[in-house]
């Protein structure tokens, strides 16, 4: 060794590592990478396919919004909150740079809507209004020109600053404030107008390998089928256990097919929306049983009351006499009339027989009560079907 060598390691300077050793550390860093690689990719795709579930669901709520919106103004009929929520989900499914017009777009949002849910992988439910809903406060439906619609039942929408003047048909369970709530549907009026649904759609997981692994494993977890193991290579990915409660509803999404019927793995989201009426919702074939207090609170009776408007705070018993605030209920929670109701200077209501011919649709040859049985212009509670010949 000579001087300068002997030099540079007293100072400090690293000695040359023998060849063989340099080679032994690339293979350790190849063994390295070829470990840390697979891992790393599987984060990474994993990542990929939960921002794409966010989006998605996102996408989800935003069509159901426009479902409620659109069956808001059309009576919660099915025609109308489908053909919303195929309007919403069409940015999403189509994009804006799909080279065809707004209205085609839309079209084959219809299309494809109608083909999810033949397939499954689209399904929405009316959670509220309910068939105790209708039954509590269901009217005989009127056309634009105040017709009764025959076998049409629609829960009233108008003058809902007054709800608490009309009473549920199938009797009142509890009061509100001045709200009574229907015993069969657990709603109030201004409950009943609301329109509650509920979406579940299915995710395409269109990521390589996750997608698979991600439904495979909730598909057991949801005791959707028996448990097994799944191997991914050389690496044992073992048995998923069952959650305590799976979701019964989400087996028809996870393998649900696509137009050619070959199954797609999807993940399923479900979402929920609530709006309120703008027009009086109408019983239809979606219209479900109360399975639930989905949204508390009902609609109005049936009664038809004539006189000015009532003063804040009243409210009808049910032979139609006005209640003024505080007054007493019956034994059932009804409210009932004074006892010296029959002294009160307030218009009478309307008699049995004119209220029964009203609800029948009898447009002529109605006996008129008293002058002042019809009055043009103002805010008038409850209009007086029929009035009009």
């Amino acid at each position: 060794m000579n001087a300068i060598g002997v030099a540079s390691r007293a100072k400090g300077a690293p000695a040359r590592i023998p060849r063989p050793m340099r080679r032994a550390v690339r293979g350790s860093a190849f063994v390295e990478s070829l470990l840390a690689v697979p891992v790393v990719l599987l984060l990474g795709l994993g990542a990929l396919q939960w921002a794409l579930l966010l989006h998605a669901r996102t996408a989800a709520e935003y069509a159901l919004i426009e479902a409620a919106r659109a069956g808001s103004v059309g009576q919660a009929r099915p025609e109308a909150i489908e053909a919303g929520l195929a309007r919403g989900f069409m940015p999403y499914w189509f994009g804006v740079d799909a080279g065809q017009s707004w209205a085609g777009a839309v079209a084959a949002s219809n299309a494809l809507l109608r083909e999810g849910i033949a397939a499954g992988w689209v399904r929405w439910v009316q959670l509220s209004p309910t068939v105790e809903s209708f039954a509590d406060w269901g009217e005989p439906a009127r056309d634009a020109g105040g017709y009764p619609m025959a076998g049409t039942v629609e829960i009233p929408n108008d003058n809902l600053q007054w709800a608490g003047l009309r009473a549920p048909a199938g009797g009142v369970a509890d009061m509100r404030g001045d709200e009574p709530i229907g015993a069969g549907s657990g709603q109030t009026l201004n409950d009943a107008n609301l329109l509650k649904l509920e979406l579940r759609y299915g995710v395409p997981m269109i990521v390589p390998l996750v997608g698979r692994i991600a439904v495979w494993v909730m598909r057991i977890a949801d005791a959707c089928v028996a448990p097994s193991g799944l191997t991914l290579g050389t690496v044992d990915l073992g048995v998923p256990e069952p959650l305590a409660e799976p979701r019964a509803w989400a087996c028809p999404v996870y393998l649900a097919p696509d137009a050619s019927g070959n199954p797609v793995p999807r993940w399923p989201v479900r979402v929920a929306a609530t709006m309120r009426m703008q027009s009086p919702a109408r019983r239809s074939a979606a219209t479900p049983a109360r399975t639930q207090s989905a949204v508390r609170g009902g609609a109005a009776g049936t009664g038809v009351f004539a006189g000015p408007d009532p003063s804040p705070g009243q409210r009808a018993s049910s032979s139609g006499a006005w209640l003024p605030p505080g007054a007493g209920a019956s034994a059932a929670g009804v409210p009932v009339a004074p006892p010296d109701a029959a002294a009160d200077d307030s218009p009478a209501p309307v008699s049995g027989a004119t209220a029964s011919a009203l609800a029948s649709g009898v447009h002529s040859g109605l006996d008129r009560p008293a002058a002042g049985w019809l009055e043009l212009g103002g805010e008038r509670t409850f209009s007086v079907p029929g009035a009009c010949t």
